[in-house]
């Protein structure tokens, strides 16, 4: 009987929650998760704060036996909110914040007349996708939205114009660490351009991670707009997610393609790991360091 309560109860807490709108974001970007609330009118007693929490995400099993296995040994305590932002008594209030938000998020204060409450998130990372819960409390009323931000594989650097032995180029530089890249280039139509480019080394780590310089030779137009992504290509270290799983039972009867996994995690990426293998004509190719007169901005 405990057990069918435990399991009722832990279901409820993550079915019962508010639809999250989708926000997608490239990784080393800055974004901003929006909350608006028409009850808020300044910042005398207002309260309100923006909390994460992991994405979780079900999978069938088959019969009741992996159902009671799933809620005997599951990790309750990772259902739980973490604190993003607070403001209250008429000041921040980042004292119990997470501390991997530290001084990369912050909240327009001066839009708060208009009822706005959106956070800015700096230098997005692949650990930063998660559900976002922006709650207000006012003498006027509450409420609540909820925002999934979705952390793209893909880096999307900046793009500049140069010039090259009198030639105008494209150029990209990646603000991540790659064990074997894949740079692709896309013109405003989006035709893959990326033949006409090269990809050289810009920096190496001891660990065998590297940052990297690449060039559009394609001829290059100034008035066209170009795209430059960049993606790591070996699957050993993809970006690195949390995202809890939870069971439901199988309706269909038939085997469930998903075993039971309480975490599904993805190879860490791009900034920690152990040295890999380069990559092959298409990602990286035959590499070698810029010249010096080659990082004209």
């Amino acid at each position: 009987m405990s057990f069918f309560l435990v399991s009722v109860n832990l279901l409820l807490l993550l079915h019962g929650t508010l639809s999250a709108e989708e926000l997608r974001a490239h990784p080393f970007t800055d974004v901003t998760l929006s909350c608006h609330f028409s009850f808020v009118e300044g910042t005398e007693n207002l309260q309100f704060s923006w909390e994460r929490e992991d994405i979780r995400e079900e999978y069938e099993v088959d019969d009741d036996k992996e159902l009671y296995r799933f809620f005997r040994y599951y990790d309750f305590f990772q259902v739980f909110t973490k604190l993003v932002y607070q403001f209250d008594n008429n000041t921040e209030q980042l004292e119990d914040q997470n501390s991997m938000y530290e001084g990369r998020v912050s909240v327009d204060l001066d839009e708060v007349p208009e009822g706005t409450l959106s956070l800015l998130l700096r230098n997005v990372d692949f650990l930063d996708e998660a559900i976002y819960r922006c709650s207000a409390t006012t003498p006027d009323g509450r409420g609540e939205t909820a925002i999934k931000l979705v952390v793209e594989d893909s880096e999307m650097p900046q793009v500049r114009f140069s010039k090259m032995n009198d030639e105008d180029v494209a150029t990209c530089i990646s603000k991540g660490w790659y064990f074997a890249p894949n740079v692709t280039w896309l013109d405003r139509g989006e035709r893959d351009l990326s033949n006409c480019s090269t990809v050289e080394i810009l920096e190496e780590q001891l660990n065998g991670l590297f940052r990297v310089f690449s060039v559009l030779k394609y001829p290059v137009k100034l008035n066209e707009k170009y795209v430059c992504y960049i993606t790591e290509t070996d699957h050993n270290y993809r970006p690195f997610r949390v995202i809890h799983k939870y069971p439901s039972k199988c309706k269909s009867g038939r085997k469930s393609e998903s075993r039971l996994r309480f975490t599904m995690r993805k190879s860490f990426n791009n900034f920690y790991g152990v040295p890999g293998v380069l990559g092959t004509s298409g990602s990286f190719g035959s590499l070698r360091k810029p010249q010096e007169h080659e990082l004209v901005a």
